[in-house]
C-alpha cells in the first residue's frame, strides 16, 4: 500500500483564508512584541463579527476543544537558572545597571511563581470566562432552558481551573442550566494522547538534526551579553552546576542559556499583571529569532511536515473521531447542546492540522521558511480553542461553521450553496464534512493496519 498525505475528497468553490504570515522584523511594535511570544501570546476577544447564516437554519449544537488559558512556567529552573546567573554576576561586580533592573524583575517573577509552576493565572481564568461568556451570547437557545452542556477536561490543574472558570460564568449567567463535567483519565485517549503510531516519526532523528541546526543558526546572545555584563568572561566561562549539590560544577558558555532563559521569562510576562514586563531586554530582531525557533518546534511536532514523513496529525484521529461521534449523536437528539472540552496546546496543534483548518496542513521542507505560512501565534496560544457550530433547518439539513480562536475559518471542502445559487464560505454541509474527515481517520487506521503486518 502507498501512503500519502491525505487529499481533499470534493472541489473548493471559495479561496481558502490561510494561516498569516509573521509579521517582519521592521514591524514589530510595542503593540504587537507580545505576538512574539508564540505560544505562549494571550488570548484576546475576536476582534470581527460572525457573518450572516442561511437563511432558515438555526443553532442546535456547538462541540469544542480549547487550550488551557495562560499559566506559569512549567518548571523551577526556568525561574531559577536566568536568576542565578544573574544573581552570581551581581555578587561578583559584573551587572551593568540594565542588568540590574532585569534581575529585579526576573527575582520579583521567581518568587511569584513559587509553588505555582503550571498553574493557571487570574488572566486564565479571565479568558475563559470570557469565551464561555461569548458562546452564551452568540448562541443563546444552546444555553437556554432546554440547554444541557458536558464538559471535560485533563486531569491537569491547569486545565481544571480553566473548565471550572468557563463553567462558573454558566451559572452566574444560567444557575438553572443542566450541566455535567468531569476530568479524568478514562478520556485521555482522546483529550490529550497521541497514537502510538505516529511517535516515532515525531522523533525523528532527521527532524532533531534539523530543528537543532536552526536554533544555532537563530541564537544571537552576543549583543544582550554585552548590555548585562560589564565583563562578558564572566557568561562565557560560567561556572554552572548540574544535577545535585554533590555533582562537580562544569565550566561553560552559558550565554545561550541565559539568553534562551531570559526569552521564555519575557514571553510569558503577558501572563501575569505584575506591573511590568522583560520587552526592553531584546531588540526586535532578537524577539523575531526567538519567536522564530518557538515556531519552527511547534511545526516539527505538530504539522505535516516532510521531516516526520507527514504523519504527526494523524495521531490526533481519536479527538477527530469524538467530535464526529458526539455530533451525529446531537443530530439524532440525544440532549446534549454543547460539548466542551478542555485540554492542552500539544493536543490542539496537531488536530487542527488534521482538521486542515486554514490551511494548516501546509506543508514545507525548508525550516526557513515556516513561517511564511504557518504562524504559530495565529493558531494556538494560551486559551486558544476550536468550535464547531452547527445548524438545521426544517428540512432537516444539517450545516457546521468552524471558529478558530472564536473568527471563522475555512476547510478545504465546498461550501453551502443555497438554492439561489448564494454561497457561504465558513458553512459547509455536514455530510460533506464527515466524509472528508472520515476518509481521514479511514487511511489512518489502514496505515496502521499495514505497519502491524
Amino acid at each position: 500500500m502507498v501512503f500519502r498525505r491525505f487529499a481533499p475528497v470534493v472541489l473548493l468553490s471559495v479561496s481558502l483564508s490561510v494561516c498569516a504570515e509573521v509579521i517582519p522584523v521592521d514591524k514589530i511594535t510595542p503593540d504587537n512584541i507580545s505576538k512574539f511570544g508564540g505560544s505562549m501570546y494571550e488570548y484576546l476577544p475576536p476582534e470581527s463579527r460572525l457573518s450572516a447564516v442561511p437563511k432558515g437554519f438555526k443553532p442546535f449544537y456547538l462541540s469544542h476543544y480549547g487550550r488551557h488559558g495562560s499559566r506559569y512556567l512549567l518548571d523551577a529552573p526556568q525561574y531559577e537558572r536566568p536568576y542565578t546567573i544573574l544573581k552570581d554576576a551581581y555578587d561578583r561586580g559584573v551587572l551593568t545597571e540594565f542588568g540590574k533592573t532585569v534581575l529585579d524583575r526576573v527575582e520579583i517573577m521567581m518568587k511569584d511563581a513559587s509553588g505555582r509552576l503550571g498553574d493557571l493565572t487570574t488572566k486564565g481564568m479571565e479568558q475563559h470566562k470570557g469565551i464561555t461568556h461569548r458562546m452564551m451570547d452568540n448562541y443563546p437557545a444552546l444555553f437556554g432552558k432546554d440547554g444541557y452542556v458536558v464538559a471535560k477536561a485533563t486531569t491537569s490543574h491547569r486545565v481544571i481551573v480553566s473548565m471550572l472558570s468557563g463553567l462558573s460564568e454558566i451559572y452566574r449567567l444560567r444557575p438553572d442550566l443542566r450541566v455535567s463535567y468531569d476530568a479524568s483519565g478514562h478520556d485521555v485517549y482522546f483529550m490529550n494522547q497521541e497514537d502510538a503510531a505516529v511517535t516515532s516519526y515525531k522523533n525523528s532523528r532527521e527532524k532533531s538534526a534539523a530543528v537543532n541546526q536552526f536554533n544555532a543558526e537563530h541564537t544571537h546572545p552576543e549583543r544582550l551579553m554585552t548590555v548585562l555584563f560589564t565583563d562578558t568572561a564572566f557568561i562565557r566561562h560560567y561556572a554552572m552546576k548540574s544535577g545535585s549539590r554533590q555533582t562537580s560544577v562544569r565550566v561553560m558558555d552559558a550565554s545561550s542559556t541565559l539568553y534562551t532563559g531570559l526569552y521564555d521569562l519575557a514571553a510569558n510576562m503577558q501572563s501575569h499583571d505584575l506591573g511590568f514586563n522583560l520587552d526592553d531586554v531584546f531588540t526586535p530582531q532578537e524577539w523575531y529569532d526567538s519567536f522564530t525557533m518557538n515556531n519552527v518546534y511547534w511545526y516539527s511536532v505538530s504539522a505535516y511536515s516532510p521531516l516526520t514523513g507527514e504523519m504527526v496529525p494523524y495521531g490526533r484521529c481519536a479527538l477527530l473521531t469524538d467530535f464526529m461521534d458526539r455530533a451525529d449523536e446531537a443530530i439524532d437528539g440525544n440532549g446534549v447542546t454543547v460539548n466542551l472540552r478542555y485540554g492542552h496546546d500539544t493536543e490542539l496543534f496537531p488536530f487542527l492540522c488534521l482538521m486542515d483548518i486554514n490551511d494548516c496542513a501546509w506543508s514545507v521542507s525548508d525550516l526557513n521558511k515556516v513561517a511564511d505560512k504557518w504562524v504559530d501565534y495565529d493558531i494556538v496560544h494560551m486559551g486558544s480553542n476550536i468550535q464547531w457550530v452547527f445548524y438545521r433547518d426544517k428540512s432537516g439539513k444539517v450545516l457546521v461553521r468552524f471558529l478558530l480562536n472564536e473568527e471563522e475559518s475555512t476547510i478545504p471542502v465546498q461550501c453551502y450553496v443555497d438554492s439561489k445559487g448564494i454561497s457561504y464560505p465558513y458553512f459547509y454541509e455536514w455530510e460533506k464534512v464527515k466524509a472528508f474527515y472520515k476518509e481521514k481517520v479511514d487511511y489512518f487506521e489502514n496505515f496502521k493496519a499495514e505497519k502491524n503486518k
